[in-house]
């Protein structure tokens, strides 16, 4: 092959390279994980920087006509002028902001904070990072000359010299005005954070640079090599599952899960779902989260003494005529439609005539319903499609009945678990011009309208059930 794109992922535990053609066929795939942090929610962005190095030597030769970035998003890295990390980056999870949002309420609330932001400030933004590590850390906090959101921004930093960001990055910091795209005046007042400090906010579309001299011989690939900015995994994803028009809807179902949907316009206002920026199209990518999707199927795994084999084909066996047993999903709380962290999951409507199949059946249909009830909280899918992406996606069981539960067709990605990679590629193609046809679903899962009844006789004791656990937490 002459030419290829390279998708850097940095993503939660190891680092992902793939190589696809310009027409979004994916020509070779390579991993590598970074090394354990002796601190919980803390990683070194050295160790993400290895492991795409790493990742990069299993690669075949290629020669690498654009490099497009995404990785996790809302996290805090302290970096000196010349990139070099100071410390640690502070993850996505970590929740050591909360103290400081506490103190700072009262003063985002006179300032509007959601209505700007588009989001309620919460725990984890990076803005409360930033309070905590002025107080806590205050060394790196005086030393570092940007203060970057995003694995992948740390990466185009490294690769151009560049600090940049993108929106959905910026979206997660709680500094961003969702209707500009730009840092908000207001809000960087709030936690007396000088702009200077943050890194430029461009399209995810933009060129940052090219590859430097140095940073190429460490890659062992050529310099000059163009730079895409990229998005956040969250838009990345979503953008990978086909979810482009108003109205599109992507599932993930990872280790975690979430409904994302798209929506035209800025949508003004606070609204109680996770609001990014499509890096595509003049809208937002409204987001659930599901604490506990991929993750119930995991346990119910483990707990049953399955292994994922015979947990499908056990599955597909009770998939023949399912049974009354319900499972409420919320094995560590819940944050969609409702915020409820200390609800527990649980068994219902279990009988003498059980098994393990019937029981991890059960957990399968329990997170479609919480996958319903998210789904019906932001005003149903409508005219859009809806696309599955993420390892759940792989089940033969699984996507059909998360289509029966919902009642409506379900697109599956021909590679549902590459959709993160898939996603910063189609950016990249946009930046780029050119046509691709990445996106279309490789097969349609449609509703067995035989089980109608049934799914309403279970949505109904889903939602009571799960009414009367919140009685008993």
């Amino acid at each position: 092959m002459s030419q290829a794109i390279l998708v850097l992922d940095c993503g939660s535990s190891a680092l992902k390279a793939t190589a696809f053609s310009p027409q979004g066929m994916i020509v070779a795939s390579a991993e590598a994980s970074y090394p354990a942090s002796e601190v919980e929610h803390r990683q070194s962005p050295d160790g993400w920087w290895d492991a795409a190095v790493a990742a990069l030597r299993d690669l075949p030769p290629l020669d690498f006509k654009v490099i497009a970035l995404t990785g996790t998003m809302e996290n805090l890295i302290p970096v000196a002028e010349d990139g070099t990390p100071l410390g640690e980056a502070l993850l996505y999870s970590n929740p050591c902001g909360a103290s400081y949002l506490e103190q700072l309420r009262e003063a985002l609330e006179t300032a509007d904070a959601a209505v700007i932001a588009g989001n309620a400030p919460g725990p984890l933004m990076t803005a409360c990072k930033l309070a905590w590590l002025r107080q806590n850390e205050p060394g790196p906090f005086a030393e570092a000359r940007w203060f970057l959101p995003g694995s992948k921004d740390f990466l185009a930093l490294r690769l151009t010299g560049r600090a940049v960001t993108d929106a959905s990055c910026a979206a997660t910091t709680g500094l961003m005005d969702l209707r500009t795209r730009q840092w908000s005046d207001a809000l960087l007042g709030v936690y007396g954070i000088d702009r200077g400090r943050l890194p430029q906010i461009l399209p995810a579309t933009s060129i940052v640079g090219t590859l430097t001299e140095a940073a190429a011989a460490a890659l062992d690939i050529a310099p000059g090599i163009p730079v895409v900015n990229g998005c956040g995994d969250g838009a990345a994803t979503t953008i990978g599952s086909g979810a482009e028009q108003a109205n599109d809807v992507s599932l993930y179902l990872g280790t975690s899960g979430w409904v994302a949907r798209v929506a035209a316009g800025d949508s003004g206002g606070s609204r109680p779902f996770y609001r990014l920026p499509h890096p595509l199209i003049d809208g937002v990518i409204e987001i659930a989260p599901i604490i506990s999707g991929g993750a119930a199927a995991q346990w119910a795994r483990a707990t049953l003494g399955l292994d994922l084999e015979t947990a499908e084909r056990l599955a597909a066996r009770a998939d023949e005529a399912p049974g009354e047993a319900l499972f409420l999903p919320y094995l560590n709380g819940e944050r969609s439609p409702f915020v409820d962290l200390d609800l527990r999951a649980g068994f219902v409507g279990v009988s003498s005539t059980d098994n393990a199949g019937s029981l991890y059946y059960a957990a399968l249909e329990g997170v479609a319903f919480a996958i319903a009830a998210n789904l019906a909280a932001m005003g149903g899918a409508g005219t859009g499609t809806v696309s599955l992406v993420g390892g759940g996606a792989l089940s033969r069981v699984w996507p059909a009945i998360i289509a029966d539960v919902l009642g409506i067709d379900i697109a599956v990605p021909a590679d549902p678990i590459s959709a993160t990679s898939r996603g910063a590629f189609r950016v990249a193609a946009k930046a780029l011009g050119f046509g691709e046809a990445a996106g279309k679903s490789a097969r349609l899962v449609q509703p067995r309208m035989g089980r109608h009844g049934r799914m309403e006789r279970q949505s109904r004791r889903f939602a009571a059930a799960t009414e009367f656990l919140k009685t008993i937490t």
